[in-house]
């Protein structure tokens, strides 16, 4: 086995040893801050923002403003698992359902008044967001903005979202079994020893779903696979 081939093969092992470690860090006790420390991230991409001078710096703060909404809004659908506190088969959760798609709906509201007022938009979603977080904390998971701030909030389609990443999983999974598929052609006709083809076929199936799905999705497709 050449240099090569170890160095390859030690590389496509590193990804299938992660995909577990990635899987339990997820289940572990930090999981349950997991909304908090995505508000942190946001709020310190909004101070950024707000203290970047004009130009192309001031719009890559503003891309990442974006971005951390974006991991925000993701927590908010899924802040009853996130607080561990309400069952699975509960009718507490309709109601914290209901309430998420209108807090993300507010933060949505908030994040599009960036190309009206920015200097003012940017505080008030830090404020916003530091409010959902502490709210959250406090158990409050039916009440991280109070009706005020949610009046006349049109809410986030969850709906709209779950076909949005359904079709994100399709993708990653389709990408998979095409590259799983163009591998296992390859291999043999390039003279790779069968010993290798395996993992290569794996590395590659993995690495084309990575690309196209991003590895968060990656690891959720994992996660679906029997043990």
């Amino acid at each position: 086995m050449s240099l090569f081939d170890v160095t390859l093969l030690l590389a496509i092992m590193s990804l299938v040893i992660l995909g577990p470690v990635y899987w339990a860090i997820g289940w572990s006790s930090t999981a349950r801050y997991q909304l908090v420390l995505v508000v942190i991230n946001a709020v310190l991409a909004d101070g950024k923002a707000r203290t970047t001078p004009r130009g192309w710096r001031r719009s890559r703060a503003l891309r990442r403003v974006d971005r951390n909404c974006r991991r925000v809004e993701k927590c908010l659908f899924k802040v009853h698992s996130i607080a561990g506190s309400v069952p699975r088969r509960s009718s507490r959760l309709r109601l914290i359902k209901r309430h998420a798609a209108l807090v993300a709906g507010a933060q949505r509201d908030a994040l599009h008044r960036l190309d009206i007022d920015p200097e003012t938009a940017l505080a008030e979603l830090a404020r916003l967001q530091l409010v959902i977080a502490e709210n959250h904390l406090r158990g409050r998971q039916a009440a991280l903005l109070s009706a005020d701030l949610l009046f006349d909030i049109r809410p986030v389609s969850r709906l709209r979202n779950t076909w949005r990443e359904s079709a994100h999983m399709a993708t990653a999974i389709l990408a998979a079994m095409a590259a799983a598929g163009g591998a296992a052609h390859v291999l043999p006709s390039i003279g790779v020893s069968e010993d290798l083809r395996p993992w290569l076929t794996l590395g590659a199936a993995v690495l084309a779903a990575t690309l196209v799905a991003g590895w968060g999705r990656v690891i959720r497709v994992i996660g679906l696979l029997p043990a």
